[in-house]
């Protein structure tokens, strides 16, 4: 490993292993096999948390938990041992491991002397656990406690008595009793069995008879709070009847979508409740009833509207539709709506909510936890839908299976109560909730949200239709440009220049975040072959040059550009072996499989971008002007993205005639990660070439729609340093193909 590098599992390692690589020995494994007890007892990790570093700190500084605070049948001994084994400090710990397997031995061994008797107490005491008749037990009390003055005999029913603590504490969790009572009668009964004189049978009967009369009383206790989980899961179907009553329309309604496939939609009520995570939660008050669907929308509904099915990776016709973005949803709902009669919709976010709850107040629909047996969640596949229990609504899947998209925009929630809330008016991202087949459990509470990119197609995205009662007035909602003025100050993830290498990574990270995926990431081309993309977020700079630029032309008018939406743009230029994987030839006039593939034109770099998304999840294509030039100052409004000057020490230019391409990333990155973006080739990008800048500011340009030439950036390994500036503009025709042209890739997430 590599200095101050850690290596361990971070739930299972000793405060000195996190943090130091000094006074590391065996007592680091004692600890570690401490953690794995805990673990094996209570299923649980020691000290729980949502990063490595937090973890860590917590096997340094927090208390050690106690395991008889999740388990009753734990004797002192072993919470003892287990104490010692994870002990903070190296020096309060067992020596060696030969130490901890004599005691546990030692633990193992007592409890077997008594086992027999002690199995026999419990077996008869217990076996009816309602009835007050239970057996004399004083002769099996007498024969073990004994009342004479024999001091091994009384050590004998001591051990006795701990065994039975743990048989009484393990019969009697199952069956609702405090543990507080148990521990009591234990201690009554050893207090017996230690005086003389004292009448053992007729005390313990009084014992026993009040112990059953505890039991009782919680096994009513758990009755009544059954009638009221009970009552909470009907409360919703009630409100469903009253409504259906009040308002005249059916519980459940059948959309015909023809050739035998129906769709099916569940009445919710209007209602009330707190939307959010406690703590962070609001009043959320929804007026009006509304459908929803009862399932997720499948594959085979999607083909009876669409005529195709984008799912790219499991195909069934009960499988939800998968790999559809929110602007795929809005083209599905519009021809739903022309076919029937009509009002389909995403819901807003609240409606989700709420139609996820379906009444309760807890983490999930199912209570405080959930589990693969409850929603298909944690790794599994995508599964059918309606595979498992509905909710109180009687809606499947709003836990796991898919992530599902919202009609809103994301944003912060209110901080008081709201009536029908709707989300901001604009925004760039789009609401996801749910969670999915292949997210941990913590992703699919009832109050997750997330949000992406409303192009971004992912094999865990799908959806779910509402409607409103009177669908006479909802119909598809329009798709609202996003407004970036909007966005700008709020989101935290709109870099505007000039910016620091820090901040380039810190919002690449974020950004990367919201989105779910990675800052960089690797498409597989076959044989070894990978495409790396890396993710350059939103941002806002001045394009074009200054008049003081050395080298500057006429048409690099400087203007503020504003990028919307974040993009993946290749780490290297396009290579010849990625072109050969692709297109099975080479045009380039100096052959190696890591240099930049050369002679292309801008008309063969679209047949090349054609297969390649034929072969892949697609998305990619050219990078437009200002994506490229946005990328290339990487925060900087210099000349370059290394300063005011460039050498052939920062990038390969000024070769000459004599010059040589040289492989993809062989001088440093930019503030983005990127290589290469000064020199090596010139890149072509997808606008057609415009001789003027607009005047005042753009959002999101793409160049004119026609015309006779291509965009091309960077310079190349021929070039002077002035034609490979950041603002540098070449023109040619699509059709051209020369040896120092290649190109780069973008693809939106």
């Amino acid at each position: 490993t590599a200095p101050a590098a850690i290596m361990g599992t971070v739930d299972f390692m000793s405060p000195e292993q996190g943090f130091s690589s000094k006074n590391v020995d065996a007592r680091a494994d004692i600890y570690s096999l401490g953690a794995t007890l805990f673990f094996l007892l209570t299923r649980k990790v020691m000290f729980p948390g949502y990063s490595a570093f937090e973890k860590l700190l917590a096997h340094r500084e927090s208390p050690i938990p106690s395991l008889s605070n999740f388990r009753v049948d734990i004797t002192p001994d072993l919470e003892i041992a287990f104490m010692k084994m994870v002990a903070k400090k190296v020096e309060d710990r067992y020596t060696s491991m030969a130490e901890v397997i004599s005691t546990l031995s030692r633990l193992q061994t007592e409890i077997g002397e008594n086992l027999v008797a002690t199995e026999v107490l419990a077996t008869n005491c217990f076996k009816v656990p309602s009835s007050l008749e239970l057996i004399d037990i004083q002769s099996v009390l007498t024969n073990l406690g004994k009342e004479g003055n024999n001091e091994t005999d009384k050590h004998v029913g001591g051990k006795t008595l701990a065994y039975i603590s743990g048989i009484l504490k393990k019969t009697f969790t199952s069956k609702v009793l405090a543990a507080t009572g148990i521990i009591v009668l234990v201690l009554l009964v050893l207090m017996l069995l230690m005086k003389p004189g004292t009448n053992v049978k007729e005390e313990i009967k009084k014992q026993i008879a009040e112990l059953a009369k505890l039991k009782l009383e919680e096994e009513a206790k758990a009755k009544q709070m059954e009638l009221v989980k009970l009552k909470q899961e009907e409360e919703p179907k009630v409100k469903q009847k009253e409504s259906v009553k009040n308002k005249t329309p059916s519980k459940e309604e059948v959309v015909d979508l023809g050739k035998g496939i129906n769709l099916e939609m569940v009445l919710i009520p209007a209602g009330k409740f707190m939307m959010g995570d406690p703590g962070a939660d609001h009043e959320v008050t929804l007026t009006k009833p509304y459908y929803m669907g009862k399932y997720e929308v499948t594959q085979e509904q999607w083909e009876g509207v669409m005529g195709n099915n984008p799912s790219s990776r499991n195909k069934g016709v009960k499988l939800p539709v998968t790999d559809v973005s929110w602007e795929d949803c809005q083209e599905f709902i519009q021809k739903l709506n022309a076919k029937t009669n009509g009002g389909f919709r995403l819901s807003t976010e609240a409606e989700w909510e709420y139609a996820c709850r379906a009444g309760t107040t807890t983490a999930y629909s199912y209570g405080d936890n959930l589990t693969k047996s409850d929603a298909n969640i944690d790794g599994g596949g995508i599964k059918e839908v309606g595979s498992y229990k509905p909710n109180a609504f009687g809606l499947y899947d709003m836990h796991g299976n898919v992530r599902e998209w919202c009609e809103d925009s994301y944003g912060d929630y209110p901080s008081v109560g709201v009536t029908d809330p709707k989300g901001p008016g604009t925004g760039t991202f789009r609401v996801l909730r749910g969670g999915s087949f292949n997210f941990i459990e913590l992703f699919a509470r009832s109050s997750n949200r997330g949000g992406n990119s409303p192009s971004t197609r992912v094999v865990f995205f799908g959806f779910r239709l509402a409607r409103s009662v009177d669908n006479k007035v909802e119909m598809a909602p329009p798709v609202l440009k996003p407004d970036p003025a909007a966005i700008m100050p709020a989101t935290g993830s709109l870099l505007i220049a000039p910016f620091t290498e820090a901040n380039a990574k810190e919002v690449q990270k974020s950004v990367a975040k919201s989105l779910q995926k990675e800052v960089e990431e690797k498409a597989d081309l076959g044989k070894a072959i990978k495409l790396e993309m890396v993710l350059i977020p939103a941002g806002k700079f001045m394009m074009g040059s200054p008049a003081s630029e050395k080298g500057r032309r006429d048409n690099e008018t400087q203007h503020e550009v504003t990028l919307t939406k974040p993009f993946y743009m290749g780490k290297y230029e396009v290579t010849q072996e990625q072109w050969e994987s692709v297109m099975g030839n080479n045009l380039s006039s100096n052959k190696g499989a890591k240099l930049p593939v050369t002679d292309v034109s801008w008309n063969d770099c679209q047949d090349f971008i054609k297969k390649l998304n034929a072969s892949t999840k697609g998305g990619y294509r050219l990078p437009t002007e200002a994506e490229w030039e946005y990328a290339c100052r990487a925060g900087k409004t210099t000349a370059y993205a290394v300063g005011a000057s460039l050498t052939n020490i920062d990038a390969n230019i000024e070769g000459g005639p004599a010059g040589s391409i040289k492989a993809v990333g062989g001088y440093n990155p930019n503030a983005f990660g990127l290589y290469d973006m000064h020199g090596n080739v010139w890149e072509w990008c997808n606008d057609d070439w415009k001789a003027d800048y607009p005047a005042g500011s753009a959002t999101d340009p793409k160049g004119p729609a026609t015309g006779t030439h291509r965009v091309l950036r960077g310079g190349s390994f021929i070039d002077f340093a002035s034609l490979a500036r950041s603002s540098d503009r070449l023109n040619n025709s699509p059709t051209d193909r020369f040896l120092n042209g290649g190109f780069r890739l973008v693809r939106t997430p």
